[in-house]
């Protein structure tokens, strides 16, 4: 029953944990009972088509999945614009375009305040939000009018293999760690042997006399806590000993954090160092706080990410409905 396993696993995708194995049992036998009823019927097994065949006809796994969420999930203005099947996907759809939105407008704002001392106004920040907001709705809008034809498109034959759970440590969770042991090491080890950021270049150092601004121990030190705190997290991930949720939670805080020391870098910038050399410090400033800019973006979209996960895995679903 691979392709049965396929479908469950596509369905399963798209519920929260918490009620996810019942109902994957339920549809489990249910589509199993349909399949005996129909193997009685014709006096044979059935054929891969044929399986197929009931499983198209049991719906799309996103319809499906939909079917066992709240009644009056959805988003409607006196009419349904998004019914309860296409809402999970809208409103991650639009979790994930204000969380761009958010990061770019944030990273522009600071940049233009301390190049060009412009004065962004909230009404001119938020403009976007409002446009892609109705812009995604009246997508959305039309797809779910037309969901019957467009969702009943697909074939199960096209979804993905079935999973087999690993209780060890998968490849992705020793790469992070990996990765994130070296960078730790590289950004703790720089201040000893800056040959390791500059190269060659370290060389030069002592000639152009390069001086840090006084508070550059407590930032540095915070850095590297903040990575030597996402090590020993990732760590915990790898060998399974601290549930997702629990980890996502974790993750959260650090890049918070993160993000409050790069926005007190940001707001303290761009005059890091100072050097015999104007264009030497001009160059250095303006490099170092293009990188802390991009940082700062970058925690900004994952700590989305991760609270869009939470929220997720925290939704409760009701009993199904029938159909």
């Amino acid at each position: 029953m691979n392709l049965l396993d396929r479908y469950l696993q596509a369905i399963a995708r798209l519920l929260p944990k918490e009620r996810r194995a019942d109902i994957i049992e339920e549809l489990r036998v249910n589509l199993l009972a349909q399949m005996e009823d129909r193997e009685e019927a014709v006096g044979r097994p059935l054929t891969r088509a044929e399986q197929a065949e009931i499983l198209k006809r049991h719906g799309n796994p996103t319809m499906v999945a939909g079917r066992y969420r709240e009644p009056n999930l959805g988003f409607s203005f006196g009419i349904q614009i998004v019914g309860p099947e296409l809402f999970p996907i809208y409103r991650n759809v639009l979790a994930l375009i204000f969380g761009i939105t958010a990061c770019i407008l944030a990273v522009v704002t600071v940049t233009l305040a301390h190049t060009t001392h412009e004065t962004v106004t909230l009404i001119r920040l938020l403009t976007p939000l409002p446009i892609q907001f109705a812009v995604t709705t009246l997508i959305f809008f039309l797809i779910d009018r037309g969901k019957d034809h467009v969702l009943n498109r697909w074939d199960p034959d096209e979804l993905p293999e079935v999973k087999v759970p690993d209780e060890g440590p998968t490849k992705k969770n020793i790469f992070r760690f990996t990765g994130l042991f070296i960078g730790t090491a590289w950004v703790a080890l720089t201040p000893h042997w800056p040959y390791l950021m500059l190269g060659p270049g370290a060389l030069y150092l002592p000639a152009l006399q390069l001086q840090f601004w006084p508070q550059y121990r407590f930032f540095y030190r915070a850095i590297v806590a903040l990575l030597y705190a996402g090590l020993v997290l990732e760590f915990c991930v790898m060998n399974r000993w601290l549930t997702r949720p629990r980890a996502r939670v974790g993750e959260l805080v650090l890049r918070a954090l993160g993000i409050a020391v790069g926005a007190a870098l940001l707001v303290h910038g761009p005059n890091y160092v100072t050097s015999l050399y104007k264009d030497v410090a001009d160059w250095a400033n303006q490099t170092f706080y293009v990188c802390v800019a991009v940082a700062v973006a970058i925690h900004l979209w994952n700590a989305t990410m991760e609270i869009r996960a939470l929220i997720r895995d925290r939704h409760q679903m009701l009993p199904a409905r029938q159909y």
